[in-house]
Formats: C-alpha cells, sequence, structure tokens
C-alpha cells in the first residue's frame, strides 16, 4: 500500500470516531525510518475554535494562535487511537510493524493544504520544498541573480494564498527569537513542490535575571553576611550555615 492510500484508508477510519466527538481530521503523517510510524493530527473545527473560545489570559503568550485555548483533549486522542488500532488490526492495513501516534497539530503544525494555511496569514510559515524556487520564478523576466538564486527552504511571513500557490515575505529567526525581514520580494511557492510546510512557533528568549547586577552595591540598613563555615545537610544539594 502506498503511503497515500494508508493516509486515505486511516482517514476513513478515523473520521467517525473524530465526528463523534465533535473533532476533524487535520491531517495523517507517515514516516519510514526503521520503523513505521503513523502520526494522526486531530483538531477543533476552526469556525468553534475562533467562535467560543475566550480570550488568552497569559501576557506572555501573544504570538499564540486563537485556536489554542480550545484544542482536543488527551481523553480524545486516546478514544480515537484505541478505535483506530483496533480497526488497522482487524483490517490488517499494516502489514509490517508501525506505531499508532494520536495528537493535536499544536502550535508548531504542519500544512497538509493550502486551504488550512488560510487561517494563518500573517504567521512565520518554513517550507521545505522537493525542488528549489527562486524569486519571481514564474515570471516572464524570470529569476533575477541578485535575489540569490533558488532554495529548497524558505522562511517568512505568510503574505498570501491562492489555489495552487503562497507567498512569503523572506525573513530570518535569529536563535534569540527575533523574525528579521530579508532584503527580497516576496516568493511564490507552488504547493506542488512542497514537501512539508509547517507554522513555525517564534519563543522569545526572555532575559536572564539579575543579568548586569553582579556589581551592585549592597542594601543599605542590611547587616553583611559573615562567611562561616558551611554543612552539607542530608537533602541534596542544600547547605546550612554553622
Amino acid at each position: 500500500m502506498t503511503d497515500d492510500a494508508l493516509k486515505e484508508a486511516i482517514t476513513h477510519i478515523a473520521e467517525p470516531v473524530a465526528t463523534s466527538l465533535g473533532l476533524v481530521i487535520w491531517g495523517v503523517e507517515i514516516v519510514r525510518a526503521g520503523r513505521t510510524v503513523v502520526r494522526l493530527f486531530v483538531d477543533v473545527p476552526f469556525s468553534a475554535a475562533t467562535d467560543t473560545q475566550p480570550a488568552p489570559t497569559d501576557s506572555d503568550d501573544i504570538n499564540a494562535p486563537a485556536l489554542v485555548a480550545l484544542s482536543a483533549s488527551l481523553g480524545q486522542c486516546e478514544e480515537i487511537s484505541r478505535h483506530v488500532a483496533l480497526a488497522l488490526e482487524v483490517e490488517d492495513t499494516i502489514p509490517e510493524a508501525y506505531v499508532l501516534e494520536v495528537s493535536t497539530p499544536g502550535l508548531t503544525r504542519l500544512f497538509f493544504s493550502l486551504d488550512q494555511m488560510r487561517h494563518y496569514m500573517g504567521d512565520v510559515v518554513e517550507a521545505r520544498l522537493l525542488r528549489a524556487v527562486a524569486i519571481n520564478e514564474g515570471s516572464p523576466e524570470g529569476p533575477n541573480p541578485s535575489h540569490g538564486g533558488p532554495r529548497r527552504i524558505w522562511r517568512g511571513e505568510l503574505l498570501a494564498v491562492e489555489d495552487e500557490s503562497f507567498t512569503l515575505a523572506p525573513a530570518t529567526i535569529l536563535p534569540e527569537g527575533d523574525v528579521v525581514p530579508e532584503n527580497l520580494p516576496p516568493v511564490v511557492i507552488p504547493w506542488e513542490a512542497v514537501r512539508r510546510a509547517s507554522r513555525m512557533y517564534i519563543f522569545k528568549k526572555p532575559q536572564r535575571p539579575g543579568k548586569g547586577r553582579a556589581n551592585a552595591p549592597a542594601s543599605k540598613g542590611k547587616a553583611e553576611a559573615k562567611p562561616g563555615k558551611t554543612k552539607k545537610s542530608k537533602s541534596k544539594g542544600s547547605e546550612e550555615n554553622l
């Protein structure tokens, strides 16, 4: 059985169970690396997530998309996993040894269709391609050498989604979590050239507490602690002043 046929079979098995729980099938991923891994992603319908969920209360999570406050529960994933695993065994759909994983797509989620991407306009997307794609590849004048040539990996802000392609504003993601736009025109990426497209959840590293205060003077009115011998207590990692 081909991977595409296996994905269709798993979707056919899982869809009725997911629907009964008020969920939808986000996608199926097949990974063959020594042992076959089948990853089934389930989620709430997007309309339900955006219409009924409360606004995020964690001010630090400003980059989280709207639907993360309402998602499939662990119990729902386990129930779907039991039904799908039993059906796969009964029908002997996968003859070789395999691992079945059922989960939500998460913040850094794979896109299985262009329609899924339409809800994430303005987010940072990473596209890993089957072939290198250049800026202005489909234009009459052709690619401009000053744009750096074709790439097999593009990252950037999602600007537009068309019927057969999507557009990114190229950007570099720094280790600190900053998104720095590249001085390049937008790149149009054909969906047929995509091997793996996913939303990038950008987490900005917080500053280390106390940075720059190592040489700060001691506060007035506080007695300076006298150095003393220390004795290790039975609790691991703790010390007691004598």
